[in-house]
């Protein structure tokens, strides 16, 4: 049985790795293609011949998904399989006529099942967690139980990007220690997946320290590893979890790392036990200098107070940090978005990072702006929109926040510069300004992840263009 990866940016998808394995451990074959622009990779999927073609589909991205699923109909006989958080949340998409199957949830067992039944020529139509298009009628199947021993699960098929794209070999490697997140953060898709998992099992789960351990250095052996980035939510899920893995780390692996984590989760002893773990860098969300919006607006309960607790700490031991910060939220104006200048300025924030809020369909803060008449109620309107570039948000004040995202870095690193921002913001967005943004985002890849230059260059570059210029 051969399957298909397609995807539009060079990198490595953790999840689709995770079910490459589950694929080759049962005999299954497995490539990926990569969409370069022209017509190369659907020469080389016809070549393929593949049996099944799998695309990892987000929201924004739903409408190449499908446009290349349209070409690919067209020129090879497999059928259409669509995973990931667009699928998940909405379904409907099982009703475009390119696409065959939708798989919801965790697809380990379920692309496994399908691919054994098709090899096997045997019905897939009952298979958990798929829904399937069949001579018009659609087929709608529960998820299965949650994984809960996430140890036995193969380790990710690095081998599937690295073979084929030796320009995606980085020093710096993704781990996922677990999966699940307990938070209800307005702008996220937690609270919708935990509903569609009640009553399957623990949605917050760990792998062992053990398990995690055994891989990365699995990965040291080959020489693939200079830098490890726990890619979880929240990676200090556990205070018994982390005491183990701080030790075991340090003694067994001691490979710089970087994490995500929330300032509410951590202390003076959890943060000296990262720094002697040999934790370089970490990532946290501050998304508004305004206590009140974070609180109402974006269910954030983390007061100022405990962001300022929690970058001093981080100075004291030498850690740096990365925050997420978003501009352009519902009633925001002016004032509000420079609270969130002056509260990462305050904390010395090391690289700032910072988005256009995006409400994604199926989100409580997009229920929040549909009701007020903030965005449009048909989502395909702004799909093609770039949460680095434009603000689909209905703002008074809409220039001058998009104009201050852009600057957002300069305005926080420079914070003498404030004066002749707050007057540059008022002109009209331009080419300069996205030119300043993008030469930001790349310093702060390229600092806070601990890429070569070389790896910044190679495709960093590349997919931040891909993203932020497929708006129109």
């Amino acid at each position: 049985m051969r399957i298909a990866f397609v995807q539009n940016l060079a990198v490595e998808y953790m999840g689709v790795m995770y079910l490459s394995a589950a694929l080759k451990e049962n005999s299954h074959k497995t490539e990926i293609f990569i969409d370069n622009g022209n017509r190369k990779m659907f020469r080389e999927i016809k070549d393929y011949n593949p049996h099944l073609i799998a695309f990892s589909c987000t929201t924004g991205l739903h409408e190449w998904c499908l446009n290349v699923a349209r070409e690919l109909k067209k020129i090879v006989p497999a059928k259409v399989i669509l995973g990931g958080s667009h699928p998940t949340f909405f379904p409907e998409v099982i009703e475009s006529e390119f696409v065959d199957i939708i798989c919801r949830g965790e697809g380990d067992g379920a692309i496994l099942d399908l691919a054994n039944k098709m090899e096997g020529k045997s019905d897939y139509t009952k298979t958990p967690n798929l829904w399937v298009s069949v001579s018009g009628k659609i087929i709608k199947n529960d998820v299965r139980p949650l994984i809960k021993n996430l140890d036995l699960l193969p380790f990710p098929d690095r081998q599937l990007y690295e073979g084929k794209y030796p320009y995606l070999k980085t020093s710096q490697k993704g781990i996922f220690t677990g999966r699940g997140c307990p938070f209800s953060c307005s702008y996220c898709f937690n609270d919708t997946l935990r509903n569609i998992y009640r009553g399957k099992g623990q949605y917050v789960r760990k792998r062992s320290v053990d398990n995690v351990i055994e891989e990365i250095e699995l990965l040291r052996k080959e020489g693939k590893v200079e830098t490890v980035y726990f890619e979880d939510d929240v990676f200090l899920i556990g205070r018994e979890w982390f005491e183990e893995f701080a030790v075991k780390y340090r003694h067994k692996v001691n490979i710089p790392y970087i994490c995500l984590l929330r300032v509410e989760s951590i202390n003076e002893q959890i943060v000296k036990m990262l720094k002697e773990s040999n934790c370089r860098n970490v990532f946290f969300g501050v998304e508004t200098g305004s206590e009140e919006i974070r609180f109402r607006l974006l269910k954030r309960r983390m007061t100022d107070r405990q962001i300022v607790a929690a970058a001093a700490l981080l100075k004291k031991y030498n850690i740096g940090f990365r925050t997420y910060n978003i501009l352009g939220l519902p009633e925001e104006t002016i004032e509000d978005a420079f609270k969130t200048v002056h509260l990462n300025t305050s904390i010395g924030t090391d690289y700032p990072w910072c988005s256009l809020l995006y409400p994604y369909p199926g989100t409580e803060i997009n229920t929040y702006a549909l009701k007020r008449n903030l965005i449009s109620d048909k989502a395909d309107d702004r799909s093609h929109i770039s949460f680095f570039k434009s603000s689909v948000i209905k703002l008074d004040n809409k220039n001058e926040l998009e104009n201050l995202q852009k600057l957002f870095f300069y305005a926080v690193k420079f914070p003498r510069l404030e004066g002749i921002i707050r007057k540059l913001i008022k002109i009209k967005p331009n080419f300069i300004f996205s030119i300043l943004f993008l030469l930001s985002y790349g310093w702060c890849s390229w600092k806070s992840e601990n890429h070569k230059i070389s790896e910044i260059i190679v495709r960093g570059i590349k997919n931040i263009f891909k993203l932020y210029f497929k708006s129109s």
